[in-house]
């Protein structure tokens, strides 16, 4: 006699017991912090509250908050078009990356790279995404890291473009206010070639003003001296927005993955900027320029673009299934396939027809 499959109402049997135990185990599902969760927290309650000094800084100097071009009234989104825009740039990616939950993602890559308490962190700033900027300021303060900060201090459109408010006028505003002490070791034009190139001389005298007001050094364009003057202790480098001292130019932007890195791939880059040579060292970098890929990636933006609320999302809150009972349902089912499909074959072996065929017959 040959041995077929186990009889319909067992394996029937069978097949309900795991849909039971499989529902019983997604029961268990439950809510748990991430890892740095409350320092974390503390980096997006920083972005808030410097969103909001900048904001009241604005009104303060006349400065009108563009409610339709920044309707979270974030203080960050400049003009389209003034004498310091130096490119087209994407109103909806500017108001994204000022999302708070921004300074949680950073938080998360710097302690991924290894950064902690009183490291070393050099930082190449652009005044286009100036809520990025943030970001990286406030997660440098979250965990007590020393930020060594070099401006291209142009903007493209809907950045700092506010020759009164630049983003060195804005960094000014917070260490004034008492948010962090951070500010630009010094600072580039920005624009093309990096000396502003493009801009009418007007706009260049603009960035002029604004650099010797704030007091910071006027860098020129082969700014790797500024790197070089920290290279032995730096720790992490974070590339901000498009400045082509930092990145290379515009086809680096595309060739370096966003957000962490661990080591830069070797490629034929166009132009190499500090953030390769940086790499070259297998120094750990962080690129942070492609808005829209990096809120996806860390959930600031749901499946359905839109953004999550401060201090919400899986950079806090992972799920996790109860092990235990995971255990002890696999173990049920173990169990009972063995004894139920052993006890059928015993069966069919002992000589009793197959439940199937009997209702043939």
């Amino acid at each position: 006699m040959s041995l077929s499959r186990a009889s319909t109402p067992t394996l029937a049997g069978l097949a309900a017991l795991s849909i039971t135990l499989y529902a019983f185990t997604e029961r268990s599902v439950h809510p748990v912090h991430a890892e740095a969760y409350r320092m974390k927290l503390e980096a997006v309650s920083l972005m808030q509250r410097a969103e909001q000094t900048l904001r009241d800084a604005k009104r303060e100097r006349g400065i009108v908050v563009d409610r339709r071009n920044d309707p979270d009234g974030t203080g960050v989104i400049g003009p389209q078009f003034t004498l310091t825009t130096t490119d087209r740039g994407a109103q909806a990616a500017k108001a994204l990356a000022a999302h708070p939950n921004f300074a949680a993602a950073v938080t998360q890559m710097m302690l991924q790279a290894g950064v902690r308490a009183h490291d070393v962190v050099a930082v190449g700033m652009t005044g286009s995404l100036p809520g990025l900027n943030l970001a990286v300021l406030a997660a440098c303060r979250a965990i007590g890291a020393e930020p060594v900060i070099i401006t291209s201090l142009g903007s493209s459109m809907f950045g700092a473009t506010d020759p009164d408010f630049t983003w060195l006028d804005m960094e000014s505003v917070l260490v004034q206010r008492g948010l962090w002490p951070y500010r630009s070791a010094a600072a580039s034009l920005g624009g093309g070639g990096d000396v502003g190139r493009g801009l009418s001389p007007a706009g260049r005298q603009f960035l002029n003003d604004a650099i010797r007001r704030n007091g910071v050094r006027l860098l020129d364009p082969s700014y790797d001296s500024v790197a070089r003057e920290h290279g032995g202790s730096i720790r992490l480098y974070v590339n901000v927005g498009g400045g082509v001292a930092s990145l290379g130019g515009a086809q680096n932007g595309r060739l370096i993955p966003a957000g962490l890195t661990h080591r830069i791939a070797a490629r034929n880059y166009p132009n190499r900027g500090v953030i390769n040579v940086l790499g070259e060292r297998r120094m750990p970098i962080i690129h942070l320029l492609q808005v829209q890929k990096l809120a996806r990636e860390f959930g600031i933006i749901d499946a359905g673009s839109s953004a999550v609320k401060p201090g919400a999302g899986l950079l806090f809150i992972h799920y996790r299934y109860n092990l235990w009972l995971v255990a002890l349902c696999v173990a049920i089912l173990l169990a009972t396939n063995l004894v139920f499909l052993r006890h059928d074959i015993r069966q069919q072996l002992a000589g009793h027809p197959h439940p199937e065929r009997m209702e043939a017959t």
